[in-house]
């Protein structure tokens, strides 16, 4: 069968006009028509349905059910086709969250490994885990680390959990809360936030605290870079809902403040790949070294 009959038809599907679509691939109406009648010919029954005096085409039930499986049919067409064109130039590409990323490499560090390894790679532009998750499913990426709220799972994917961790309320020490041992999203939804933009997983949990509160609390500055957020708060001008980030540690200035047990959140870490990608020795190393940190972190907190 040919990929282009099918790239006919779900475009026919769309547009619902033999014309419309033989001007959008260039090519003449009969070639389009003829198209139509082989996928027809092929399984035994009509697909479409003309309507001559509005010049229009439906789908009949079949052709609906067709359309519904060629949506999948192209879509891994052209992931397998990235993937395919990435593994013959030697071009692995990995996403690291900016959270995450700098807690990776402070625990590589601490464990005496090398980074050598991850000049192989090819790093995406900083981006959340939402959006990461969605480039590894499009196949714009081979690899990622991800946060979520949840362990998490996907029919196509391998996932393995690393580790996970709470979430804070980060303030300046000049903030009125900063001596409070535990705090409630209450108390804070007159303060202004300073957050992680849409895409990260941290935004996803700040709204659904938010969301128990009537979206009372207001976020007046997103960033895609989390020093910038700490160095905002630092100087009182907000405050964030974060993980604890690593390099927040090193920041003078600012207090983290665990949240109320009702209103904890985990920030889940996992790496994963599809489950028809083959990784190559570089990454079988990188997830060695993941899986050595994940036994580092359950024997920090047993």
């Amino acid at each position: 069968m040919n990929t282009r009959d099918l790239e006919y038809f779900h475009k026919l599907a769309e547009l619902a006009s033999f014309t419309m679509v033989a001007e959008f691939f260039g090519v003449s109406q009969p070639t389009i028509t003829y198209a139509v009648k082989r996928l027809e010919e092929a399984y035994h029954c009509d697909l479409v349905i003309k309507d001559r005096s509005h010049r229009s085409v439906t789908l009949t039930a079949e052709g609906e059910i067709l359309d519904n499986h060629i949506k999948t049919i192209l879509m891994e067409l052209e992931v397998a086709k990235k993937t395919i064109e990435r593994s013959a130039h030697h071009e692995i590409r990995v996403g690291l969250p900016p959270i995450i990323r700098a807690k990776l490499l402070a625990s590589l560090i601490d464990m005496g490994e090398s980074v050598d390894f991850m000049t192989a790679f090819s790093l995406t532009p900083v981006s959340g885990s939402s959006t990461l998750l969605q480039y590894l499913l499009d196949g714009d990426l081979d690899f990622s680390l991800l946060g979520s709220l949840q362990p998490l799972g996907h029919p196509k994917l391998e996932i393995a959990e690393i580790y996970k961790r709470p979430f804070y309320i980060f303030v300046s020490k000049k903030h009125p809360l900063a001596t409070k041992s535990k705090i409630s999203f209450k108390e804070v939804l007159d303060e202004p936030f300073i957050m992680l933009n849409e895409g990260h997983i941290h935004f996803d949990a700040f709204n659904q605290l938010n969301t128990r509160y009537n979206n009372e609390a207001q976020v007046l500055f997103k960033f895609e870079d989390p020093l910038v957020i700490g160095q905002m708060v630092r100087e009182n001008l907000g405050i964030t809902f974060l993980t604890d980030f690593v390099l927040f540690s090193q920041m003078e200035g600012l207090v983290k403040i665990p949240l109320v047990e009702e209103e904890q959140f985990e920030f889940h870490v996992s790496y994963a790949y599809s489950k028809d990608y083959r990784p190559p020795k570089s990454i079988r190393r990188f997830m060695t070294i993941l899986d050595q940190l994940k036994k580092e972190e359950k024997q920090q907190t047993d």
